[in-house]
């Protein structure tokens, strides 16, 4: 480290092999899984002796409190190895490091001040690092234990204009990382220790509030040809596309070096409560091969982050669709609200909260009618901004923000085929009369008024209703 530098830094390093690392209850260490394009999380190899890194765009990442981790899987032990730098060119940095001066000890540097871990953390194996600002009291973290803190100065600048993940600020060196990567988070909070242990071995579902930037490292496939990848995606919704980060020098062909390898952080497939998926569209991604039925997510804004069930669609229309309702009109029982639906033949319907924070995270609305309640006969899909926005709408006006019913606030036609329109109530109670063009009773959405083919109609009671979102 340059000492006459003026420097904001925040380093983690790796190091020789740990004797005695202290392990919390609950964490699971695991073996690296062969790389399986879709089904296991990936990560991205920084070789030590190649200059690949990633630009990150000038922006704010965070003013005063902060965390920064990562977790991190050393080959070697470089000096000052980068992981990230924040900074305005050589002065006034931000960095966040695997190898201090060869110790293998975490450490941190902010405004001239500085101090390192009191453990070693091993080579070739994953580590998770972290290391948070709270005030002027720094503290170090070593797979969700503290591990040392100190009283440091609280960071100078605001915007960082020279911002890289692999990589130094003051060019190239022997601060390169021989070490690979997974699951970056930048906060521009403190967390606390059971705050990191919480959510480290999981994705995080990106809207976490004070996460500034997200990097999950699952672009690439492991050990193939990424040539075409050129950005690592920010996946914090608070800033999203505008801190990409851009990729240099990496080889990404054919190697598992300096290339996307398997990662630490498996995405979550939902079968079970302890490794519940952000949606079903996220399980169907990481698990191409998940088959329709019921999935547990989690998200932090319902049920205080306590995993649900859900009711998925894993095979129709490309799967990875939720269900938010269904319905099979004006014969008893009637859909009525249920904290969760797991089963086609369940009428009843999402609570609003619950829509509304799916929908924060979903980009396409479908609907769904059949003479049975997995048969859909007619179905219409829109990814118009206009359905998603009035799901993610807590108005119960009749017809108002929170509705599609008329074709004003959305892509849904009035008519389409034989789907009519009905509006019998003209009253808004509950979220499915919100945005459903339906009103009669607690019944929900469109209807076809007569389905030629099976000389149904609508009121005879044998058609099912159902609203899908992705």
């Amino acid at each position: 480290m340059k000492k006459n530098s003026i420097a904001i830094i925040f380093i983690l390093f790796i190091a020789t092999f740990v004797n005695a690392q202290v392990i919390p209850v609950g964490f699971i260490k695991s073996n690296d899984l062969p790389c399986i394009p879709g089904n296991q999380a990936k990560a991205l190899n920084f070789s030590g002796s190649l200059q690949n890194y990633a630009s990150l765009p000038s922006g704010t990442y965070f003013s005063g409190d902060f965390t920064i981790e990562c977790w991190v899987k050393p080959t070697s032990h470089t000096n000052w190895s980068r992981i990230i730098d924040f900074g305005n060119s050589t002065s006034n940095n931000v960095v966040f490091a695997t190898s201090y001066q060869l110790t293998g000890k975490p450490a941190i540097h902010i405004n001239g001040g500085e101090f390192f871990a009191n453990s070693q953390i091993p080579l070739n194996q994953w580590t998770h690092l972290a290391a948070t600002l709270s005030g002027t009291t720094a503290t170090i973290y070593i797979n969700g234990i503290a591990s040392g803190s100190s009283t440091l100065n609280v960071p100078a600048n605001v915007i960082r204009n020279d911002n890289f993940i692999g990589r130094s600020n003051w060019g190239w060196g022997d601060d390169a990382p021989d070490a690979t990567f997974d699951d970056l988070r930048i906060w521009n909070v403190a967390k606390t220790a059971s705050q990191i242990q919480a959510s480290m071995n999981r994705e995080l579902t990106g809207n976490e509030s004070g996460l500034t930037a997200y990097f999950k490292f699952n672009e690439g496939i492991c050990c193939d040809n990424n040539l075409a990848i050129t950005t690592l995606i920010n996946s914090a919704s608070s800033t999203g596309s505008s801190y990409n980060a851009t990729l240099s020098g990496f080889t990404l062909n054919q190697t598992c070096t300096s290339n996307y390898v398997t990662g630490k952080v498996v995405a979550n497939n939902g079968l079970s409560s302890t490794r519940p998926g952000t949606s079903a569209f996220q399980i169907k991604q990481d698990y191409p091969n998940s088959v329709d039925g019921v999935y547990w997510i989690a998200n932090p804004n319902i049920n205080g982050g306590v995993p649900f069930q859900i009711y998925a669609d894993m095979t129709s229309y490309g799967g990875g669709w939720t269900l938010l309702n269904s319905s099979g009109g004006p014969v008893a029982p009637l859909s009525t609200e249920i904290p969760s639906i797991t089963s086609l033949s369940t009428r009843g319907f999402l609570p609003r909260s619950t829509v509304i924070e799916l929908a924060n995270i979903s980009t396409t609305v479908q609907l769904r009618a059949g003479p049975t309640n997995n048969t859909f006969t007619y179905v219409t899909t829109s990814s118009d901004i206009r359905p998603i926005l009035s799901l993610r709408n807590t108005s119960s006006a009749y017809n108002g923000a929170g509705t599609w019913h008329n074709s004003v606030y959305t892509s849904f036609v009035p008519n389409l085929g034989t789907w009519t329109w009905v509006d019998v109530r003209g009253v808004a109670t509950g979220w499915p009369n919100m945005f459903h063009s339906n009103g009669t009773e607690a019944a929900v959405h469109w209807i076809p008024g007569f389905d030629y083919a099976c000389g149904i109609t609508y009121y005879a009671g044998g058609y099912y209703f159902s609203t899908w979102i992705k």
